[in-house]
């Protein structure tokens, strides 16, 4: 059966604390969910169902507190009341939040109808646990005061103390000859009296019980189920013949835990099957091998021989510096030796392919440490990356995001670093040159529009001495000669002109660089955490 407080009834909760509220739970629902898987966990997402899977719902008949984080609310449904099933039950608000689900098999609630129907009540109970459950409910009645049911809780009670038996003594486990199946003195078959364990269940003979076996051979199986009887549970179990058999669960719901016993042969001759352990009284005498000794234990005057370690030296110190192959190195000088290894280890930063620092290292992330218990990592580093608070604690170097570089140490390249020291981003100063190749040198033709033709006129003239009319020759001309006509040259013609344009050397263009990348200068690589050993 699944329930858990919903995600709903979560922030409300959340909400009433932060305001200082009383949380108060109003009503059970009962609800038939169709394919509801009462395994399964509660969809702590899921609202009430819708109206027409809903059967019934009522208020909350009792509520109480188990302890400041537990709350319990109790409702009975009388016999007056069906017919319905159901599935599902929740918890609401005052709000009509859904504050609490619960996943259940398939149950029945009759209404009683005399004498057709006889009715059932119902009484269910709902755990709710949050911190502070009894304060923020206002919750002041023990649940111890009121029923709960007994049912539910003694089944636990049972379950419990069948679990920590089967801690204890595993699946199955035969004391000593405890139900040894074997012929008695008659020629009959037997169990032998004792105890043994089956899944948790304790079973036990005082005397020797007969046992009828079929036609042989046979192998013979023991039934063990953990059975109710009135107000009690009771160990009840039979020996049944088969080659194989498994766990099962009876009509009932009673679960069913078979081991094998022995096997028969056709003459009749038995072979124990049993699990069985050299076990007579009380397990502490059992533990503490007071009686009795063991083919495959030899604590008692062990020798090198016994074990094959006869070429051991019998010497032994505690000296971890000692080189000696006739010497045994004892516990201490071991332990010494590792806190030597571990010594030198100290302060040294690695990366992990881990999420977080194994035993012995922490984060490399600039933390605050006590200087107690760190000593020996504040003995290497001191305050080289921190003082902390100057008093108790010291700092870790911060290596997150970082690249390591090795220290110059002397050298020429990034002279005068200090150990540890955390160096800015930085691109080395560089220049671009850009050129174009040379291009481009060549002529231009260009030639004139074909016009300018024209003729000339020349003036003709006498000598007459002097002209009492008409034109005379201008300044230039013969003043005495009179014109007497006019004569036209020979025209020219149209002609045209070839003009050539001197051509450019060779030139060079100025050039832009755009600038390209990321916001920092970074080789390939892989991130992993890097932790320092204390």
């Amino acid at each position: 059966m699944g329930a858990s407080i919903t995600l709903a009834g979560q922030s409300l909760i959340a909400q009433k604390q932060a305001n200082k509220q009383i949380l108060n739970v109003a009503n059970f629902v009962f609800a038939y969910v169709p394919g509801l898987d009462p395994a399964a966990p509660v969809d702590r997402s899921a609202s009430t169902p819708p109206a027409d899977q809903v059967v019934y719902t009522t208020a909350v008949d009792r509520s109480g507190y188990v302890n400041p984080n537990q709350v319990i609310y109790s409702v009975v449904v009388n016999s007056d009341v069906g017919d319905w099933d159901f599935n599902w039950i929740g918890l609401v608000t005052q709000e009509d939040v859904l504050l609490a689900v619960a996943y259940v098999p398939l149950q029945q609630k009759r209404k009683n109808i005399p004498p057709l129907q006889i009715g059932n009540n119902l009484t269910r109970n709902f755990l709710v646990e949050y911190d502070g459950a009894q304060e923020l409910t206002g919750i002041t009645v023990d649940a111890s005061t009121w029923q709960h049911d007994f049912t539910v809780r003694l089944a636990g009670i049972d379950r419990r103390e069948r679990l920590s038996n089967r801690d204890v003594y595993g699946r199955v486990c035969f004391w000593d000859t405890g139900l040894h199946l074997e012929r008695n003195s008659f020629g009959l078959y037997q169990l032998k009296p004792g105890t043994l364990y089956v899944e948790g269940v304790r079973v036990s003979l005082d005397e020797p019980t007969l046992v009828q076996l079929p036609a042989l051979p046979a192998k013979a199986w023991l039934d063990v189920a953990q059975r109710r009887q009135g107000s009690d549970v009771f160990a009840q179990w039979i020996v049944v013949f088969g080659a194989a058999k498994a766990d099962y669960q009876d009509g009932d719901g009673t679960q069913h835990y078979l081991v094998e016993l022995a096997s028969v042969d056709a003459a009749g001759v038995v072979t124990d099957l049993r699990q069985w352990q050299p076990i007579t009284s009380s397990l502490m005498n059992h533990f503490a091998a007071k009686v009795g000794d063991y083919p495959d234990l030899r604590a008692r005057a062990t020798t090198k021989e016994d074990v094959d370690l006869g070429n051991l030296p019998n010497a032994k110190s505690d000296d971890p510096n000692s080189d000696s192959s006739d010497i045994l190195a004892t516990t201490k000088a071991l332990k010494a030796a590792l806190a030597m290894v571990e010594d030198s280890l100290v302060a040294q930063v690695a990366f992990f392919d881990l999420p977080a620092p194994p035993n012995g290292w922490l984060r490399a992330n600039g933390a605050a440490v006590s200087r107690t218990e760190y000593a020996r990592l504040f003995a290497k580093i001191g305050t080289r990356h921190g003082a902390g608070n100057g008093v108790s604690t010291f700092n870790l170097p911060d290596a997150r995001g970082l690249f390591f570089r090795a220290l110059s140490d002397g050298a020429i390249t990034d002279a005068g670093r200090a150990l540890g020291s955390v160096q800015g981003e930085e691109t080395r100063s560089h220049s671009h040159s850009a050129t174009s190749g040379a291009a481009g040198a060549h002529t231009h033709q260009a030639s004139s529009d074909v016009r300018g033709e024209h003729t000339h006129q020349v003036k003709e003239g006498e000598v007459n001495g002097v002209v009492a009319t008409g034109e005379v020759l201008t300044s230039g001309d013969d003043l005495t000669t009179g014109i007497v006509a006019y004569s036209t040259t020979s025209s020219a013609g149209q002609h045209s002109h070839t003009i050539t344009v001197t051509g450019v050397s060779d030139h060079a263009h100025p050039i832009t660089v755009n600038a390209t990348g990321g916001s920092e200068t970074r080789p390939q690589n892989i991130a992993f955490n890097a932790f320092i050993k204390y």
